[in-house]
């Protein structure tokens, strides 16, 4: 497949755009598309476990022709806040209502894919006055033995060094991938539901736990249920016997993937249904069910809150703290290639009690979108500058890893004026041979139909981790290190283009070089005797993950350099 036909399943469609509310666990992530002139009611979007909203982008921009169209993250998932807690359906639909009151959408229908599509039907008894119509994207009527099947496949997964659970993964997904579905889409829905981490199983755990058989018949609203021919095909079929107000439609021709492949049939047949006159309860018919009382949110949020931005190439993501405001020059973080921003989250915590910190996802990484031709380590010092002088933040000390690391000196070369003091996370002096050899294995990696290109990359990956490790963190950098899609080596590209050799030199400002024992150990040192104004500090027992394992470690000299 093309690159840029590729790319059509990554980037954000053209009228999507994306921000954050809160509710009851802390940020929840959404998608929307919102027209000039609304003229129909608008319409939410939940998705199936365990992926993410990315589902819904395609389907948006088309509804967004003329409805507000929103798809959330579900918590937990994509870049919402997780319960400390196994929620139940009821607590997600409790969320999914505050994100509406959020957005102050009034009467909404709304539409929900497999564990969505549960949402759907407790939200429309939680809020009957609110919720007009519901789509569900299967509804399955499961027997005992579904039941404990689904169990066995969806229970909480050991992580394996050798990559077993992404095997399975990616088998799982590639099985009931719909009829013409592209390689590259696929890879992006298993992506997506990596990204849930270790606790991704639980939006399947509270799926099983809400029975359609005992919930289905309580909805008196209209409702369409979609059944194409992915592995609900047969429990979602017995949903016609259950339905009081609506019809299913089979689809045997679709199965996952239909939204994106398929966009604009799908949008026909909601429109065909929400928009055509129907036999609607009258709002003082059904009696709300009640809630479930919200947890203590202040547990749950954190210091580090999530926004977006507009830079150059689109919305830019971040991470910052700003509790320590005004008492120390603010820190800017750049992470690694191809990974994100979340990198820093307990760094920038740690930092952020006393100056302000953070930490961008760089254009085509995490969810900041991407450029339309790669870029050069030049054109993310300029994002960065963009970035700086949209939050108003003035001066500031800058920390970089590896690609990041690079990206500061330019940075510091073309606003001397922006950046006061540089942390280099490894700066690597290549020779002409190991150039060659880093070109060559870092460059884009092919899929593969037995995705046995996700197991490589995880076992290449680990080999780099020190054992203190916590498998969350594992999860988390490996799942964003796979985020940019058919773009993810741009920042390994720009890094081995830019000649920092040459340019280091340059750079008069005072840095500190951290040297972890990782893939850049044996180059980092190269960089002493270049800096005008530097010094190194290494950590030989500690490879990458050191920023979450030595956290406090980590803070304390960072002070210790940039308060000095």
């Amino acid at each position: 497949m093309a690159k840029t036909q590729a790319m059509m399943y990554w980037r954000t469609p053209k009228g999507v755009r994306r921000d954050y509310v809160d509710s009851r666990f802390g940020q929840v992530h959404y998608r929307i598309a919102r027209p000039e002139s609304p003229s129909a009611v608008p319409l939410m979007c939940f998705h199936p476990s365990p992926i993410s909203g990315r589902l819904y982008g395609q389907l948006l921009a088309e509804m967004g022709r003329d409805r507000i169209a929103v798809a959330p993250d579900t918590p937990g998932f994509g870049e919402s806040d997780a319960p400390l807690d196994a929620p139940e359906i009821a607590d997600y639909a409790a969320a999914m209502g505050e994100v509406l009151d959020s957005l102050g959408l009034g009467e909404v229908d709304v539409m929900g894919y497999h564990t969505g599509s549960k949402i759907c039907v407790e939200l429309a008894q939680q809020r009957p006055r609110q919720v007009r119509r519901l789509v569900l994207v299967s509804a399955p009527i499961n027997t005992e033995e579904e039941l404990a099947r689904h169990k066995a496949d969806y229970g909480a997964k050991e992580i394996s060094a050798e990559g077993s659970h992404l095997q399975a993964r990616w088998d799982g997904h590639w099985k009931w991938r719909g009829p013409g579905t592209p390689l590259e889409l696929v890879h992006r829905e298993v992506v997506e539901s990596l990204r849930g981490g270790t606790t991704s199983w639980w939006g399947h755990r509270a799926s099983r736990n809400y029975q359609h058989a005992e919930y289905l018949p309580k909805v008196t609203q209209p409702v369409l249920v979609l059944c194409p021919k992915d592995d609900l095909w047969e429990a979602t079929l017995r949903a016609r016997d259950v339905i009081r107000n609506g019809r299913l439609l089979k689809l045997p021709d679709w199965g996952h993937g239909m939204l994106d492949m398929h966009a604009k049939k799908v949008s026909t047949i909601l429109r065909n249904f929400l928009d055509a006159p129907a036999v609607d309860v009258a709002p003082s018919s059904q009696v709300p069910k009640a809630p479930p009382k919200a947890p203590l949110r202040s547990e749950r949020a954190g210091h580090v809150r999530r926004r977006f931005i507009d830079g150059a190439h689109g919305q830019l993501h971040l991470h910052i703290t700003e509790g320590g405001q005004g008492r120390n020059t603010p820190l800017v973080c750049l992470h690694m290639s191809p990974n994100s921003g979340r990198i820093w989250s307990a760094l920038i915590e740690e930092i952020g009690r006393d100056r302000v910190a953070v930490a961008p996802d760089m254009p085509g990484l995490g969810e900041s979108d991407a450029p339309q031709t790669a870029p050069e380590i030049e054109d993310y010092a300029r994002a960065v500058t963009g970035l700086i002088e949209t939050l108003g933040l003035g001066a500031v000390d800058v920390m970089g890893y590896h690609t990041g690391s690079i990206t500061c000196a330019e940075l510091a070369l073309q606003r001397p004026d922006l950046v006061r003091r540089i942390v280099m996370v490894s700066a690597p002096i290549f020779t002409d041979e190991e150039l060659m050899w880093f070109r060559e294995n870092y460059a884009a990696t092919p899929l593969k139909e037995d995705g046995s290109h996700i197991v490589e990359r995880w076992r290449n990956m680990i080999g780099f981790y020190s054992s203190q490790v916590p498998a969350e963190v594992l999860y988390r950098n490996f799942a964003d290190s796979l985020r940019g899609g058919p773009v993810s080596w741009w920042g390994h590209r720009a890094a081995f283009n830019y000649p920092l050799g040459k340019r280091l030199p340059d750079v008069s400002h005072p840095i500190l070089v951290i040297n972890p024992n990782d893939d850049l150990a044996e180059q980092t040192p190269r960089a002493v005797p270049l800096m005008q104004n530097g010094r190194i500090h290494d950590i030989p027992e500690m490879g990458h993950g050191f920023i979450d394992v030595m956290t406090p470690e980590i803070g304390a000299l960072l002070r210790e350099f940039l308060d000095a």
